[in-house]
């Protein structure tokens, strides 16, 4: 009988968030705790090749026919330690020191675009802020609370420790935590809305999209069945609605703003942030850590290696694969 592999029943978040890691989050220099992480993660990739090959089998279907060899190949590199690096942001959020945190970020911080934020925070009545897996997203709720922003968030807390620390941050600065796995979290979330509040939600958990029945959207030139859960919320707030992204710059951070609807429109908010998202995407993949999740989202896509004129995977086989949902 083959041997399982114990790396297979325990994921990266929780793998990087053992009690050592988290002690090292709390005392170590961020400089040593980076290379320490990106060892751990290099690591972890060795052992748990099925994952590696999904990350690196949708970057090359994505990709590699938009960038030279040499390019393609930095650029996947840069997608490994983009995700050494979310997992690094994610501990120091959730165990450093909350003012020195906030100290860093003070001095990091840039905001591009901020008179929409201004525009929709001047209004009253919310907003919706939706993000991805993109970027220093950890820093997103830290970054609109020191800017003067009243926001919520809709979480997923992939361990105990971190969602008690999380939470116990998040009322220090009156930014509400939506538990996603607790019930009527698109009614808590309509309600934080009401208060005033910026939602921030994300628009690339594919495994989470509420799929619609008909409508598709384009996700890197290949049709799937849309999300309805943005166009829920648009819907029944009716307030604007735009892209925030916490983009990694030369050491620092660039909070990017795109206006995405006023909240009158009768728009696809999904379809509209996805098509957004992917433009940024396709500008910095290195800085997006879904690449793993698209690798399941377009499966058919890649073990095919082609689309039919109605963008409909053909041939696809019928055993399990690498790329298969787990």
């Amino acid at each position: 009988m083959k041997k399982r592999n114990d790396f297979s029943v325990i994921g990266l978040s929780q793998f990087f968030q053992l009690p050592i890691n988290v002690w090292g989050a709390r005392v170590l220099p961020i400089c040593f705790l980076r290379i320490y992480l990106y060892v751990l993660g290099m690591f972890y990739y060795v052992m748990l090749g099925k994952d590696r090959i999904k990350i690196f089998s949708s970057l090359k279907f994505t990709l590699q026919h938009r960038l030279s060899f040499l390019r393609f190949h930095w650029n996947t590199i840069r997608a490994f330690a983009g995700i050494f690096e979310h997992y690094l942001e994610k501990l120091l959020m959730g165990h450093r020191d909350l003012v020195k945190m906030l100290t860093f970020m003070e001095k990091k911080l840039t905001i591009q675009n901020r008179g929409i934020l201004d525009k929709v925070a001047a209004q009253g009545k919310g907003g919706i802020l939706i993000t991805g897996h993109f970027g220093a997203v950890e820093f997103l709720p830290m970054a609109l609370s020191l800017s003067g922003y009243k926001i919520a968030m809709i979480v997923k807390f992939k361990t105990e420790s971190l969602r008690k620390g999380l939470m116990k941050r998040a009322a220090e600065h009156n930014i509400l935590l939506i538990d996603s796995e607790q019930d009527k979290v698109l009614f808590k979330a309509l309600a934080a809305i009401k208060e005033g509040r910026f939602l921030i939600t994300e628009c690339d958990e594919f495994s989470q999209w509420i799929r619609h029945k008909t409508e598709k959207v384009s996700v890197f030139g290949n049709h799937v069945a849309q999300d309805k859960t943005l166009d829920f919320l648009y819907r029944r707030a009716q307030v604007p609605a735009v892209l925030g992204l916490m983009k990694r710059k030369n050491g620092s951070y660039v909070l990017s703003v795109d206006s995405l609807a006023n909240g009158c429109e009768k728009v696809s908010l999904a379809k509209k942030a996805w098509n957004c998202l992917e433009e940024h995407i396709l500008a910095t993949p290195y800085q997006w850590y879904q690449w793993k999740d698209a690798a399941v989202e377009l499966a058919p896509f890649i073990e095919n290696g082609r689309i039919d004129e109605n963008n409909q995977a053909q041939g696809v086989p019928a055993g399990n694969t690498v790329l298969a949902r787990n």
